[in-house]
């Protein structure tokens, strides 16, 4: 009996590790793609404003 309460204290911790991993993951990504789309729409605002005075 003691046996199977600790197993699944155990897997319930492992599971919990690897969910908050996951998540972190997730918001890195997250925080990378929103820095990525913020560089590309800062380098299409600064082309348009350069080629629309030419135009």
């Amino acid at each position: 009996m003691k046996l199977t309460k600790l197993k699944s204290k155990t897997q319930h911790i492992a599971k919990r590790i690897t969910s908050a991993a996951t998540r972190r993951k997730r918001l890195s990504s997250n925080v990378r793609k929103k820095i990525l789309w913020r560089q590309r729409s800062c380098i299409l605002t600064a082309t348009t404003e350069h080629s629309s005075p030419t135009l």
